[in-house]
């Protein structure tokens, strides 16, 4: 729609390419601002929350993410 201000007026229409580049594209982009709120929040990193999840071995690098005992 021509009308609406955010739509480009040098073409018609999107192709799904394009649709699906940007769906991709703002997913990840709004996914990794969630990640810096929960990483914030509880303070483990997505290899530490791998870990735990896949029951990984741990590592001098790599701890199994644990919930604290405090409860907030």
């Amino acid at each position: 729609p021509h009308e609406v201000p955010w739509f480009p007026q040098d073409i018609d229409h999107w192709n799904a390419r394009w649709v699906a580049m940007h769906l991709i594209e703002e997913l990840s982009r709004h996914a990794g601002h969630a990640d810096i709120i929960r990483e914030s929040l509880d303070g483990a990193t997505m290899y530490e929350l791998m870990a735990a999840n896949e029951e990984w071995p741990e590592t001098d690098f790599i701890k199994r993410w644990r919930p604290s005992a405090e409860v907030r």
